[in-house]
């Protein structure tokens, strides 16, 4: 039987990825595995025969590779140079914390217990939960099997250490936050008609002018409903729509006046509104002000969903390709302005081959360069290099006619499949040494240092955390975004609803897998 997984490497590599995917649902307490079910999976048919391993095909592991950490950076590179001059500090603490980290992992693991570089760059990476950060270890190693018994050991330490510092965070109620007093984004959005009962100017409600509270739909009084494009003065009878977050609305309604007896948008007679899908590419990476609805069809944004989160709208928010967009419109104008955004499935998915083709040729271009220090080689790679380059393309959002970002739904499936397939490969080509070293007094030493690394590791990012001042909120993000597993922030934003969760895990994911690929090609020189 062990032959046929060797006689037929396609087959092993995708009931691997079946298998895996179906690990990776079962919840092992707060927490499921996820993708990483597909390399433990891996690791236990690759372990059945030394003959699997070399009769996996060469080169999908790097080409899954690639397109993870592309799309990755796709994502997160926006978040991370919006954020660089604010999070600044966070940023240097976190780059101190795992540089520390290193150190202390090749002291004890490589001082102590004489365990050789590549095991420990593996564990390294297990212990950061870092795909791309294995695959550097795996291309600065002699023996590629090395790293992967590291990373496989560190992996699972990783995720239960992490949930007990999260859980010890989130426990904490007297946690001052200095420099983080309050949450960037609602975490939920509401809409309500308010009845005006004081003269007012528009401009001083409260959120107004913070772009918190907006106004969708506005009537006078004894007049029409209208879109509420622009707002000056509010006289008593006036009713107006307001939509923010629950607690910045009702602010702005006591300002105002009360709540109206019938919600204005309930009568759709004049003004309508409706998501509408933006699938042109012509107006991917513009504002919303640009986007020009109030010129052109006299209707104006609210909000703006993206994959799961509801975003207000406000100006200078960008747009991208699959962002579902909240229209309030003339009713007479509703197949202009849908046809003028796209609102085409079809496109949802469609991913332009020019653009990710020349994209990916860049990162793989700077990856090429390399630079010794003694007995030790850095280079970005096809780990780094396609990262950096789509942080870059991610930021810039678009060159002239080309597009960079991605629709989200092509994004994630494109990330997903370069996922398993790295992983399953992974696992197939490292399950004998696994199954040789692990289990073993080596297997025990190795995972006691690595233990040590991560309290370490975590206890430092969290200080720094606290000692800048930053909430408890954000803190439990910057921990998640630092180890930089999904699952970790997950856990966080059930134990907090607050949007500042996933803005810290922003700030540091990308940020700490370039930090760690450095450290990893330095710890394999041990």
């Amino acid at each position: 039987m062990w032959q046929f997984f060797a006689d037929n490497p396609w087959v092993t590599v995708f009931a691997v990825i079946t298998l895996g995917a179906l690990l990776g649902m079962v919840r092992f307490g707060p927490v499921r595995l996820g993708a990483a079910g597909v390399l433990f999976v891996g690791l236990l048919v690759g372990a059945l025969d030394e003959d699997i391993a070399a009769a996996v095909p060469a080169g999908i592991s790097a080409l899954g590779l690639a397109l993870y950490v592309y799309t990755v950076g796709l994502e997160s590179g926006p978040a991370f140079f919006r954020e660089l001059r604010g999070q600044l500090a966070v940023m240097a603490g976190a780059v101190v914390a795992l540089a520390v980290t290193a150190v202390v992992v090749g002291l004890v693991g490589h001082g102590w217990f004489g365990i050789s570089g590549p095991f420990l760059a593996g564990g390294y990476a297990g212990i950061g939960t870092t795909t791309p950060g294995l695959a550097a270890a795996q291309d600065a190693s002699a023996d590629p099997t090395q790293p992967a018994v590291g990373y496989a050991i560190g992996y699972p330490l990783a995720v239960v250490i992490t949930i007990m510092f999260v859980a010890a965070i989130a426990a904490r109620r007297t946690w001052t936050a200095r420099r983080d007093p309050g949450s960037g984004l609602p975490a939920t959005l509401v809409t309500r008609t308010v009845q005006v009962s004081r003269e007012t100017r528009w401009a001083d409600v409260p959120g107004v002018t913070a772009h918190r509270v907006l106004a969708s739909e506005y009537r006078p009084s004894g007049g029409t409903a209208r879109v509420a494009l622009e707002l000056d003065r509010l006289a008593p009878g006036d009713q107006v729509v307001l939509v923010g977050g629950e607690d910045d609305v009702r602010a702005a309604t006591r300002a105002l006046g009360a709540l109206a007896p019938r919600h204005l948008l309930d009568d759709r007679s004049a003004v309508d509104y409706r998501r509408v899908l933006l699938t042109n590419p012509d107006l991917a990476g513009h504002t919303v002000a640009e986007l020009g609805l109030g010129e052109k069809y006299g209707a104006v944004v609210s909000r703006v969903r993206r994959g799961d989160f509801d975003m207000l709208a406000h100006d200078g928010l960008l747009l991208q390709l699959d962002d579902r967009v909240r229209v309030v419109m003339p009713r007479e104008r509703t197949g202009e302005v849908t046809a003028y955004l796209g609102d085409t499935e079809a496109k949802v998915s469609e991913v332009s081959a020019v653009s990710l083709g020349l994209g990916l040729t860049l990162g793989f271009l700077i990856g090429i360069p390399s630079l010794t220090l003694g007995s030790t080689t850095l280079a970005l790679g096809t780990g780094a290099g396609p990262l950096v380059m789509g942080m870059v393309l991610g930021w810039r959002r678009r060159t002239g006619p080309l597009v960079w970002t991605l629709p989200t739904r092509a994004n994630l499936t494109l990330r997903q499949i370069g996922l398993l397939l790295f992983l399953a490969v992974v696992g197939l080509t490292s399950g004998y040494s696994f199954r040789e070293n692990a289990f073993s007094l080596f297997g025990l030493k190795l995972a006691a240092v690595l233990a040590i690394g991560a309290v370490v590791s975590y206890a430092l990012m969290v200080l720094v955390a606290k000692g800048l001042g930053q909430s408890r909120e954000r803190t439990m993000g910057l921990l998640s975004g630092y180890v930089g597993n999904p699952a970790i922030v997950a856990y966080a934003n059930s134990r907090a609803s607050d949007s500042r969760i996933n803005n810290g895990y922003s700030t540091l994911f990308a940020l700490a897998i370039l930090v760690k690929i450095v450290c990893i090609q330095l710890i394999v020189g041990l």
